[in-house]
């Protein structure tokens, strides 16, 4: 989701340690029908999935399971679903047809985790996301459903626009809308997604309307229509990339496409329905109220309004109480006020009344010139380096220590740099480095000083930044790390500590860390020349 340039900024300077804890391990409290799950290890984020404990959550949902060992992989049945998932592997099964998964199952320290979205989706579980706290919604049983019924009426049309009903709708037949709302990929050269973001189908012929910053630097967009049915496309036929809008188009019909309606008609406090794939959970529905009808941010106007959003609700649907698209969810500002910004529809409309041309995707983005201070130094996606860092780097040595590290890489929102977080999991081994370092102060910079300096010699990347946490179950209360970094829990103490961050600063010659992440009064600099 593409934030605001400026506070971002901020965050990113000043605030290193929060942004790579937002972006790799935020804290989940997952929610079943209302109630919290309790897992006796804490769930984790990676790449924006989150992965639980397999079988507190099958458990939990009425799911039956077979675990074979020597395979690694599970087989989970309940009425008519079964799926199957390997260790390791991102290729799964739901009734014997072949899907994949952007973040795999995995062992760590013992414990086995798996796509929470996935899981939940596949046994037709709906999930809901309110800032940290996901939850999930047991189905509604198909004779409740029909006693219930549905007073909207919805055609689709060649143009893109709908009749919806004209009475106010509920949240839960607003919900009904989510097929109108697509999960989109941004892939590289090579076909890895790199981004993702949200979408909506404007056009029954296949017109899929997203901000232009998701498809931004691709090669070509994945766009899944729903959990069976995708399509991939390397063409946008309009592009606004001054009022962050593109339009894709997609090789298909048929397809139930939204009612655009009047922005201009809103109301402050109105109530209004989010829905895109915040984090990657797909069809996530949140609901809030409008802030402020217009409101101007760097020049453009948007909505504002409180409906909880995050990365990858770009592109995604505002929607009013009569089922009615009145926005495209763009941005937030990092704040506790959730104070979250749309495009509004009617600027949507006058975007969408352009002459359609069709450009290759690759044709948006300039080639990079290699004598360019303000642009990226390498050629490598972020996934790219994230793979060639895990390949090469997921095990370094350090005196008599072996350190094993996890590695997460993301572009800035300018895409000048990569931000990368190398976790540890073992407790041990960080414990062992730390009294080297307590020893000599060096020991952790000289570390961080080698990844950079091997990236800039192997790769050519002079604009990296580098985050190193710790992510680790301890049985007794770790008295040796902030208290900030740890929370409890019914088996012991979950710490998750960002203890060094770093870069170099290659035209002033200088390796600038923190030793302190908490404290940005704590940064160190040695001349590198």
């Amino acid at each position: 989701m593409k934030k605001v340039a400026v506070l971002l900024c901020l965050l990113t300077l000043l605030f290193p340690s929060a942004a790579f804890a937002a972006a790799n391990q935020a804290q989940m409290q997952v929610f079943l029908d209302g109630q919290k799950m309790n897992f006796p290890n804490k769930p984790i984020v990676q790449n924006g999935t989150t992965l639980v404990p397999f079988r507190n959550l099958f458990e939990a949902l009425g799911i039956s399971i077979q675990y074979d060992q020597s395979t690694k992989t599970i087989t989970a049945t309940k009425q008519s679903t079964t799926v199957i998932l390997t260790i390791g592997q991102t290729n799964v099964y739901k009734n014997g047809k072949v899907m994949k998964l952007s973040v795999p199952p995995q062992g760590i320290k013992g414990v086995t985790y798996v796509p929470l979205r996935f899981v939940s989706q596949s046994f037709n579980y709906g999930l809901e996301l309110s800032g940290n706290e996901i939850y999930i919604i047991s189905p509604v049983s198909s004779s409740t459903a029909a006693a219930s019924g549905s007073s909207s009426t919805v055609q689709s049309s060649q143009s893109g626009t709908t009749t919806g009903a004209s009475d106010n709708l509920t949240v839960e037949q607003i919900g009904e809308f989510s097929d109108r709302v697509v999960y989109i990929e941004a892939l590289d050269s090579s076909g890895t997604a790199f981004a993702s973001g949200s979408g909506v189908i404007v056009g029954s012929s296949g017109e899929i309307l997203t901000n232009y910053h998701v498809i931004e630097g691709a090669a070509s967009a994945k766009v899944y229509i729903n959990e069976t049915q995708s399509f991939t496309t390397s063409y946008v036929t309009l592009v606004d990339k001054d009022r962050d809008l593109a339009l894709l188009q997609i090789n298909t019909s048929g397809l139930p496409a939204v009612s655009i309606g009047d922005s201009s008609a809103l109301k402050l406090g109105q109530t209004v329905v989010a829905i895109g794939s915040p984090l990657g959970f797909t069809n996530t529905l949140s609901t809030g109220n409008v802030s402020a009808t217009s409101r101007t941010v760097e020049g453009s106007t948007y909505i504002q309004f409180t409906a909880p959003i995050d990365h990858g609700s770009s592109g995604g649907a505002l929607f009013n109480m009569h089922g009615e698209l009145v926005g495209i969810t763009s941005a937030a500002i990092v704040s506790n006020a959730e104070i979250n910004l749309a495009i509004p529809s009617n600027d949507v409309k006058t975007f969408l009344q352009q002459t359609r041309v069709t450009t290759a995707m690759s044709a948006l983005s300039p080639a990079v010139s290699a004598s360019s201070s303000s642009s990226s130094s390498s050629t490598m996606t972020a996934s790219e380096l994230q793979s060639y860092l895990n390949n090469n780097y997921g095990s370094l040595t350090f005196k008599d220590l072996t350190l094993d590290f996890d590695w997460s890489v993301f572009m800035s929102d300018d895409n000048k740099t990569y931000l990368i977080s190398g976790t540890m999991y073992d407790g041990t081994q960080w414990s062992d480095w730390a009294k080297y370092q307590a020893e000599d102060s060096s020991s952790m910079p000289a570390m961080l000083y080698y990844v950079l300096t091997e990236l800039h010699d192997e790769k050519g990347i002079t604009n990296a930044f580098i985050g190193l946490d710790l992510y680790s179950h301890f049985s007794s209360y770790p008295s040796s790390f902030p208290a900030s970094s740890i929370t409890s829990d019914s088996s012991g103490y979950t710490v998750y500590y960002n203890f060094i961050y770093g870069a170099i600063d290659y035209e002033s010659g200088y390796f600038i860390y923190n030793l302190d992440p908490e404290s940005s009064d704590s940064i160190e600099s040695i001349s590198i020349n």
